[in-house]
Formats: structure tokens, sequence, C-alpha cells
């Protein structure tokens, strides 16, 4: 498990490092009127601080013969789960619109992968997908793509 955390850590990195320096290229402004740089930026550095703090837990746990051994095998019907969920997320994204498929593709990911309630799953994922909207489109002023009641 250290070891699968540090190469993921690593990875993490990698990529966080990369979206830095081309998030750090891009127009930044300051932080009452943010241009396109600024919140790639902030997500590419909040991304690298999680890898780092990923990659100093799994240099500090050296797993235990017992763990080794305990362990669970890898979930592939987990991963292939998730793309193809995040695939039919892409499709549905333009034609139901942000609310309602974020709500379905959370749902799904909650539900199926999280192993909640299917009652959980579904609250969590309404209040989550609104939140979004909210934060997005009236606090951000993005534009997202109307749901299928025209908001």
């Amino acid at each position: 498990m250290a070891r699968g955390d540090a190469m993921s850590a690593a990875v993490l990195a990698l990529v966080a490092l990369f979206a830095l320096v081309l998030s750090a290229r891009m127009e930044l402004e300051h932080a009452v009127h943010p241009g396109p740089g600024f919140f790639p930026l902030l997500v590419s550095a909040a991304l690298l601080l999680v890898s780092l703090a990923l990659g100093v837990r799994a240099w500090r746990l050296s797993p235990s013969p017992s763990a080794v051994e305990s362990s669970s095998p890898p979930r592939v019907w987990a991963l292939a789960g998730t793309v193809v969920a995040l695939a039919v997320y892409i499709t549905a994204f333009d034609k139901l619109g942000f609310v309602l498929s974020t709500t379905a593709l959370l749902t799904f990911l909650f539900g199926a992968l999280g192993r909640y309630r299917w009652p959980v799953a579904l609250a969590s994922a309404v209040v989550v997908a609104l939140a979004a909207r909210l934060v997005f489109d009236t606090w951000l002023q993005v534009r997202l793509p109307a749901d299928i009641w025209g908001r």
C-alpha cells in the first residue's frame, strides 16, 4: 500500500508541477478580478500540496508483513466503472445540464463505488451539485449549460 501511495504521489506531483508551470504562464490578474490562469494555478498548487502530503504519508508508513498479506486485491471494476461513468457524464453534460448530470454521476460514485446507502448517496449528490451550481453560476459567474428546465 505504501509503495502504491508513493508511486501515486510521484505521478500526481509531476502532473501538478506541469499544470502549475502552464498556468503560471497564463494571465493571472489578481484575486478581485482573476484572469484565466488564476483558478488553474490555485488548483494545481493545491494538487501539488496533496501529492506532497500523500508522499510524506507513504514514506512514513512501511507495510508490515501481515498488512501485505491481508490487503485486498485492486478494484479493477471500480476503476472501469468510474471511467465509464465519466464518459457518460461528458456525453450527458450538454443535454441534461450541469445539475442533473452531476447529480447522476455523484449518485453513482457515492452509491455504487462508495457503497453508501442509495438515499444518502442521492441526497448528498443533490446537495453537492446544487452547491457547485451556486458557486460557479452565482459567485464565479461561470456559464454552465442550461438544465432541462431552462436554467
